[in-house]
C-alpha cells in the first residue's frame, strides 16, 4: 500500500522504472552502486537526503541507528520571514540519556555566553564570528553537506596545515601531476 513518491506518479504510463537513472544517478552524494541485480549502498557517504527511500519505498528502509541533526541560527524576523538554521551536525545519536546531544549544546551555550553581545542571538553570534569559529568550538569536523554553494560563498577556509604542501607550493609541479 505504500506508493513511490506518495502515489504522485499513479495513473500514468511512465515507462519501465529505471533505478540507475531515477535512483543511483540523482543521489547527491553518489554512495550507491547498481550492478543490475544488486543495489549497494556505502553507508559512510550517505548524507541521509531520503530521496532513494521516497523513490523506493518497499525496497528500502532508513535503519535501526537513530538520531538527529543540529542546525543552529533559524529565526523568523517579520521583515525578511523565516530562515533555516545552518547545519552544524548532519547527525548525532539520540539515545537516553542524551549526553551526546548535550555537549554539543553546552559548548554553543559556553561560546555564546562568552562571545555574544547583548541582545545578541546564536544565529547573528554565528554569522558575525563566523560557522567556521562555531565549528572549531563545538569540535565539529567541517562536511561537504554543512556547504550550500561550493565556491560561491565559502564559510569554511583551511589553515595552512591542513593544506598538504602548504600555500607555498610549487605551482609548475602540481600542474605536472594534475595535467588536463
Amino acid at each position: 500500500e505504500i506508493k513511490p513518491n506518495a502515489g504522485a506518479h499513479a495513473g500514468r504510463d511512465w515507462g519501465k522504472f529505471d533505478i540507475q537513472k531515477e535512483v543511483i544517478d540523482r543521489c547527491p552524494s553518489q554512495c550507491m552502486k547498481w550492478d543490475g541485480s544488486k543495489l549497494s549502498i556505502k553507508t559512510a557517504d550517505c548524507v541521509r537526503c531520503m530521496h532513494c527511500i521516497n523513490t523506493m519505498p518497499q525496497a528500502l528502509h532508513i535503519g535501526d541507528e537513530r538520531g538527529a541533526s543540529i542546525l543552529v541560527g533559524a529565526k523568523a524576523p517579520v521583515v525578511d520571514g523565516a530562515q533555516m538554521g545552518s547545519l552544524l551536525v548532519p547527525f548525532i545519536s539520540c539515545e537516553a540519556p542524551y549526553d551526546d546531544v548535550k555537549e554539543v549544546i553546552e559548548k554553543i551555550w559556553d561560546w555564546w555566553m562568552e562571545e555574544g553581545k547583548n541582545r545578541e542571538r546564536v544565529g547573528e553570534t554565528m554569522k558575525r564570528l563566523s560557522f567556521q569559529k562555531l565549528l572549531e568550538v563545538t569540535d565539529t569536523p567541517a562536511m561537504p553537506c554543512q556547504v550550500k554553494a561550493p565556491r560561491a560563498n565559502p564559510f569554511i577556509f583551511f589553515k595552512e596545515e591542513e593544506v598538504p604542501g602548504g600555500w607555498n607550493r610549487d605551482l609548475a609541479e602540481f600542474r605536472k601531476r594534475h595535467q588536463r
